[in-house]
């Protein structure tokens, strides 16, 4: 009598352990829509079904390639990927570089975006400094890689001179942002958490349950963001 019943016991559980594996595989959990500055995001927190997030160092030289080849066909990313697919993108800023002493730049550059996220503007402040970085050192062959000559030290006006062309951003307040160091707590936390998720280096792209290292471009935007359609394609095949 007591084998019967705990042979039937243990078809019960059997029994609840198959039908919970089965509703898991129809009613997925939630993609977990945990940001860490909401001003460095694009989509929709509240309805997103997709958390793209990038960890990146401005002065990288990898990730400037990815966010170059984005800003070149943002029309396209924000309407096909971010609209079309309800992806929540997210960068997270580090100053990773900084830390592992291959920038010196990476530090100020941290802040600076930091600040103008403070000021409500991240995205043209971060795009306009990868633009300025662009035409002024990569495009000439300086930093472009490990290999390559690197970047001098900038001096505190490299930073605050891109405020100038833009009118979200006002200069007296980034600079006092940054004289004040006012986000370098946010920037080392930030900083710190990043290093315990990534493999010792960025770019680090997590998009659900997928995750890429580095990144493939010749910085020529047109082949690079091919190379950005596949490593989106890749995360949403991977859902």
């Amino acid at each position: 009598m007591q084998r019967a019943v705990r042979i039937g016991l243990l078809v019960l559980v059997i029994g609840f352990l198959g039908a919970l594996v089965i509703f898991n595989a129809i009613n997925p959990a939630p993609v977990d829509m945990e940001v860490w500055n909401e001003q460095m995001t694009k989509g929709d927190k509240e309805t997103a079904k997709h958390h793209f997030i990038m960890y990146t160092d401005i002065f990288c030289p990898y990730c400037d390639k990815f966010s170059d080849a984005v800003a070149a066909n943002m029309e396209d990313f924000g309407n096909h990927y971010i609209k079309d697919n309800n992806i929540l993108f997210e960068i997270r800023v580090t100053d990773m570089n900084y830390e592992n002493g291959h920038s010196n730049n990476s530090r100020p550059a941290g802040q600076a975006a930091y600040c103008a996220a403070k000021q409500g503007d991240f995205w043209s402040y971060y795009y306009a400094l990868l633009s300025k970085i662009y035409k002024d050192y990569h495009s000439r062959g300086i930093g472009v890689d490990r290999n390559s000559e690197k970047i001098p030290t900038l001096d505190m006006d490299y930073f605050y001179d891109i405020a100038d062309d833009l009118e979200s951003i006002d200069r007296d307040t980034l600079v006092k942002c940054m004289e004040d160091k006012e986000t370098i707590a946010e920037l080392d936390n930030n900083t710190k958490k990043a290093a315990s998720k990534v493999n010792g280096g960025v770019p680090r792209f997590v998009f659900d349950k997928y995750v890429a290292d580095g990144f493939l471009g010749n910085w020529n935007t047109d082949n690079d963001y091919g190379q950005v359609k596949l490593l989106m394609d890749a995360g949403l095949a991977s859902k």
